[in-house]
């Protein structure tokens, strides 16, 4: 009879531990291609973003203690300007060298395997839809356009939440990104770096005034599928609802 230690929570993480035997020890996987390090779609539509607006807001100790998760949105819509905002607290290129750009939040290796989506409800400026954060260009490339606030609500759980947000963070993993390197202990700094990024949005959006809310109970692949990835070496695996408030 199995018990609950023999469950997979366990299991990875007795799986991905490091002692000082098994750390530099072989292991079976076998060679691990390097996926690019941006993920660009090149024959699609692509929105330059403005530039980030840094506008005075409470001191950092203030806005931490004013986070909160909230769920109530006003029917508004947020800027463009605001959208690239945010877009540049999460995953903003900081600073060059040596061949690697630094963001606004920490990645394991500066590998950055999370990419970011966003699905579009109300947003001055921008049509209804899927996009893609095009990091390097600091842009949006729209990949399905179309109002799916209902289908993604649906693929969460049927939380309103992610209905009545001007637009929804939706974050995955590009496994191989960090795999590449890190072999099985990837799945770890993977979840590390998106909680990162989320922290990041969620302190941004309080600095603006704004709602946020993290999401991460969702039929995955119902998310997958609205935003064309496989499943597989990219998968979903945090949502960030925003919204006014």
């Amino acid at each position: 009879m199995k018990s609950y230690k023999d469950a997979i929570a366990f299991q990875c993480l007795k799986e991905t531990k490091y002692d000082r035997s098994s750390i530099f020890r072989k292991d079976n996987i076998g060679q691990i291609p390097t996926p690019p390090r941006y993920k660009t779609y090149p024959d699609v539509l692509l929105i330059p973003l403005p530039e980030p607006r840094f506008e005075n807001t409470d001191s950092l100790w203030s806005i931490l203690k004013e986070r909160r998760s909230r769920r109530r949105y006003a029917y508004e819509p947020i800027s463009l300007d605001t959208l690239a905002t945010l877009l540049w607290a999460t995953q903003g290129i900081t600073h060059s060298t040596h061949g690697y750009e630094f963001r606004t939040a920490p990645s394991a290796g500066a590998l950055y395997p999370v990419e970011t989506y966003l699905a579009i409800h109300n947003v001055s400026g921008l049509q209804p839809g899927i996009y893609h954060f095009n990091v390097a260009e600091f842009a949006l490339e729209e990949i399905n356009p179309g109002n799916f606030a209902d289908r993604l609500r649906r693929a969460a759980m049927d939380q309103g939440v992610v209905s009545r947000a001007a637009t929804v963070f939706i974050w995955t993993a590009v496994v191989l990104r960090s795999m590449s390197k890190y072999r099985d202990r990837c799945i770890r700094y993977i979840f590390m770096d998106a909680g990162h990024i989320a922290q990041n949005l969620h302190l941004a959006a309080t600095a603006l005034d704004l709602g946020c809310c993290p999401i991460g109970a969702f039929y995955d692949d119902d998310v997958n599928e609205l935003i064309k990835v496989d499943g597989k070496e990219e998968t979903t695996i945090y949502l960030g609802a925003v919204g006014k408030r």
